[in-house]
């Protein structure tokens, strides 16, 4: 149990992790540490927005389970109520909030509660808040995402945050006032940074799961909603939430300000790339109004969170929130007035350190980009330019490796250094019978007048085939049949040669191999061992740049292997 509980809401499973860094290109904040190829999560840097979890196509960002907690609280206290976020109804789409309300309890829950009339009690206080302070900017402390950005990155404005608990937290008070302390509060929703919430005040709810994990249980007990006939006692309780079933919406907060005594200027904003842009200046506001900011990390609001479950529409989601709230009136019967919601918001800075210009230059250099114009900044590595990368590499969060056009550079030159050492004559040739790449060794192998060529212009890239060897139909066989050669004698006036053709992509790119049989043996043994030796020393590097870039590199360890077979069954023909 202690490891569930010191697991943080999202984490890494590094045997699915593939490091394509999608997951550091699409976290707003980088909080994405690469280690040894894998991206793992730096906890005090993540504000749990999900979107990793949802963008990376391995499944490697997993979102912790809380159903075993909450199974283990439903067997050893019997009174626990769930808490259910208001975007339940776009979420469980054609169903009956009794019959959710009758499954949830059939899972052994006491009775079910609107995380919304939380949100109600929120909004009065908030009211009444702003009409008591000085003209300003006000946020509103509704988002965890949104609370944990300005806590960790833009500390200068936590002073704005209204200084009252979420509505989830708003609401396990509401429901230990009104059933007694002695009850345990689980709370659902389609919100990941809920759970980080829930861990930091165990007092007031005890576990949070996602709407995915309700949903997964319910197969599991092959308990099925919309099959069953709900009881009396399958109703919300205490009540019914009014105004406060419109905050998983964009904009739904802003009903429940109330403008008394002076004018308040509402506005909401919703999806983290808009907020940084809505309180870069906030600081700078010198106008005489009061302004309130509903803001919501998640593109809609929470109809759109990181666990939902619905893929309907964000209009058709936002038409079943509001068309319910018209339909379905509150009826709060507490006395709320003395119940205290109020906290104090804690700054926890994790801006990036300072490194001065010279340190950022050698990052840069130790990448290749020894000048401006090196600098792509095409954010192949996850970052916006190639500054922040070196910053990131500066502080450990990034490798050299994850440099795109970098690795490609090393890969290029080690595959030409690997060519060029390879004692055997290596050419590649095209669905055209163009050369695309030759080595020395084997512009030797063909003659003088090639050599000069090639001395002119290495790897003779371009070159008709046909112009400077008498087999080229041999390898317009290969590349038409796709059926490769293996060891075929060829002879040319007093030259013998053994010939292995194979695929690299086959009808596009073939490569040969090219021996002079006139070569003793013991030149045979020699080449074998220095074939061998440079297999040892640059194959791991190799492999590991084909694993990096996929195709571009991977030609090198089929180039490699391929005239290790072919040298030792040359040897094995000698010996005969």
């Amino acid at each position: 149990m202690n490891k569930i509980l010191d697991l943080k809401p999202i984490y890494t499973e590094p045997d699915n992790c593939q490091d394509c860094y999608k997951c550091v290109r699409e976290c707003p904040v980088k909080a994405i540490q690469i280690e040894n190829n894998k991206a793992y999560i730096i906890e005090n840097r993540c504000i749990y927005c999900g979107h990793c979890t949802q963008v990376c196509p391995t499944g490697a960002k997993k979102i912790r389970d809380g159903v075993s907690r909450v199974r283990l609280t439903l067997a050893n206290h019997p009174k626990v109520i769930l808490s259910l976020a208001p975007s339940w109804l776009s979420e469980f789409e054609n169903l009956r909030i009794e019959q959710l309300i009758a499954a949830i309890r059939k899972l052994g829950f006491m009775a079910v509660s609107e995380t919304a009339i939380g949100a109600e009690l929120v909004s009065s206080r908030v009211t009444h808040y702003l009409h008591q302070s000085q003209p300003g900017v006000y946020i509103s402390s509704a988002c965890p995402v949104v609370v944990e950005y300005i806590r960790k990155y833009s500390s200068e404005h936590i002073h704005a945050i209204t200084p009252f608990l979420s509505p989830m937290l708003s609401h396990a008070k509401i429901l230990k006032q009104h059933y007694g302390n002695d009850i345990k509060i689980i709370f659902a929703g389609p919100c990941i940074c809920k759970k980080l919430e829930a861990d930091n005040f165990r007092d007031l709810i005890e576990v949070a799961i996602t709407f995915k994990d309700l949903k997964n249980w319910f197969e599991k007990e092959h308990i099925q909603p919309e099959q069953l006939i709900p009881g009396p006692e399958d109703h919300f309780s205490p009540w019914n939430a009014g105004l406060g079933s419109l905050y998983p919406i964009e904009g739904g907060m802003l009903p429940g300000i109330q403008e008394e005594e002076k004018k308040i200027v509402k506005m909401a904003f919703s999806d983290l790339s808009n907020i940084k842009d809505v309180i870069k200046n906030l600081d700078t506001y010198r106008e005489k109004d009061s302004v309130f900011l509903e803001l919501l990390a998640c593109r809609g609001g929470c109809i759109n969170g990181p666990a939902k479950l619905s893929q309907t529409s964000l209009a058709i989601k936002r038409y079943n929130i509001q068309n319910r709230h018209n339909l379905v009136p509150g009826g709060q019967t507490d006395d709320l007035s003395q119940l205290d919601i109020s906290t104090c918001y804690q700054a926890d800075s994790c801006k990036n350190a300072y490194h001065t210009e010279e340190e950022i230059k050698q990052a840069l250099a130790a990448v290749g980009k020894n000048c401006p114009e090196d600098e792509l900044n095409c954010s192949g590595c996850g970052y916006d330019s190639c500054r922040d990368f070196a910053l990131a590499m500066l502080e450990g969060r990034a490798e050299e490796n994850m440099c795109v056009s970098y690795m490609r550079k090393v890969a290029h030159d080690k595959a030409t250094v690997l060519l060029q050492k390879i004692p055997a004559g290596v050419l590649l040739v095209d669905n055209e019978l163009k050369i695309s790449d030759m080595n020395r060794f084997c512009a030797n192998l063909l003659g003088e007048e090639v050599n000069l060529i090639y001395e002119v212009s290495p790897g003779l890239a371009g070159v008709d085939l046909g112009q400077i060897c008498t087999f080229s139909d041999l390898f317009k066989a290969v590349l038409t049949t796709g059926k490769e050669i293996s060891e075929r004698q060829i002879r040319d006036h007093e030259k013998i040669w053994l010939l292995s053709i194979y695929n690299i992509q086959p009808h596009r790119l073939v490569f040969g191999i090219l021996q002079d049989l006139r070569e003793p043996y013991v030149r045979q043994e020699w080449m074998l061992e220095q074939t061998r030796e440079v297999i040892r020393k640059h194959m791991s590097t190799v492999q590991q740049v084909a694993c990096l870039l996929g195709e571009n590199a991977a030609y090198t360890d089929a180039t490699l292997r391929a005239v290790m077979q072919a040298t030792e069954s040359n040897k094995l023909k000698m010996g005969e």
